[in-house]
């Protein structure tokens, strides 16, 4: 087997475990879906919707990374630079901001 053939490997394996996460993440919230898709029609009173909505986390940290990654398309890694915060850290306060925000939903029938 050549040097190339090994990187091909390498690199098929990294991209099947990268897309295995995406695919489990998209799963564990769902909500993240469905806003990304409604992003772009975000009129100004659902802009005062969101907000009002991102006042129901509990601290600052967590409406930041919502607000960058969710709302202004910023990547994990880059938020992560702002908060020196590592990229995976990012990601599951993310996922968990958004499960709150899911669970606050659901539970006050908004």
């Amino acid at each position: 087997m050549t040097r190339e053939e090994c990187r091909q490997i390498l690199r098929r394996i990294a991209w099947n475990l990268n897309n295995r996460e995406r695919k489990r993440l998209r799963n564990e919230c769902p909500i993240l879906d469905d806003f990304g898709r409604q992003q772009s029609t975000i009129g100004s009173d659902d802009n005062l919707f969101v907000e009002e909505l991102l006042q129901q986390l509990p601290n600052e940290k967590e409406r930041h990374v919502i607000r960058k990654i969710v709302l202004e398309g910023f990547t994990a890694r880059e938020v992560g630079e702002d908060l020196h915060m590592g990229e995976r850290g990012v990601n599951q306060c993310k996922n968990r901001s958004l499960k709150k925000l899911h669970n606050y939903l659901i539970t006050h029938s908004v």
